[in-house]
């Protein structure tokens, strides 16, 4: 038997009673667990919900291909995360990070800094203690910084210069350029960050967890940052969030 914390960040049906959980785990990353009869039984069912972060034990088996599959034999919630079900936006975020999970997770790699991020990042939404929408920028960037995609942040990628007025990021080469050796910013489709967006960009990729979520911004830099983190995951990942449109359509 292995036995982990994990947290459950999708539900799939299976057969008449049964189920299957996705789960984001430090140790084993994203990994799924067949739940014999999860649709019904009263013991596992707090525990294998969606947003649940549980103790989870299981079984492994692997087929003749080697191939293996994981069944729970047991299971107790560590946290359910219950005020978010209470409010359909918040369930619609929270859908969002989690279908940004899935889609970065990888099997077999350590994720103990992604499960502290998104354990966090749900703790806040929970209690009320962030703008939902400054979470979801903290969320997306420091989430691709965690998975290996933090751009070079020190200085000017050409010259190392600590900052100009304005900085120029370049989505492209995932660095930033000084004004004075960018050329055509504009026709190159480089982002302008004057001091308070460089700070932003540089606070929440690089900061450490203990301040990461403790600040707060005007709804005009809330504006800008939003479009910062959308373009930056829209350049990495070619792929259309369909929770984060139906996020938006309950704005």
């Amino acid at each position: 038997m292995t036995t982990v914390k994990g947290l459950v960040l999708k539900e799939i049906d299976s057969g008449e009673s049964s189920k299957s959980i996705c789960v984001l785990t430090a140790e084993l990353g994203v990994i799924y667990i067949y739940v014999r009869g999860g649709r019904k039984s009263g013991k596992t069912a707090s525990s294998t919900q969606a947003l649940s972060y549980s103790t989870l034990c299981f079984e492994e088996k692997r087929n003749a291909k080697g191939q293996v599959s994981r069944y729970l034999n047991s299971s107790e919630p560590v946290k359910l995360f219950y005020n978010i079900r209470l409010d359909a936006k918040k369930v619609a975020l929270a859908a969002y990070f989690s279908e940004m999970l899935i889609y970065c997770g990888t099997e077999g790699e350590d994720h103990t800094e992604v499960l502290r991020l998104a354990l966090n990042s749900l703790h806040f939404l929970n209690e009320d203690k962030m703008d939902p929408e400054l979470l979801k920028c903290v969320f997306e960037f420091r989430l691709l910084c965690e998975i290996g995609l933090r751009p070079g942040l020190v200085g000017c990628a050409n010259c190392f210069s600590y900052e100009s007025e304005p900085m120029y990021f370049d989505f492209d080469r995932n660095c930033l350029e000084c004004a004075d050796c960018c050329q055509d910013a504009e026709k190159r489709g480089l982002m302008a960050l004057d001091k308070t967006m460089l700070y932003l960009v540089r606070f929440i990729a690089l900061t450490d967890y203990e301040r990461l979520f403790y600040f707060k911004i005007s709804d005009r830099y809330l504006e800008k940052l939003n479009f910062f983190t959308e373009r930056f995951i829209a350049c990495h990942f070619k792929h259309r969030f369909s929770t984060l449109e139906f996020y938006k359509m309950m704005k």
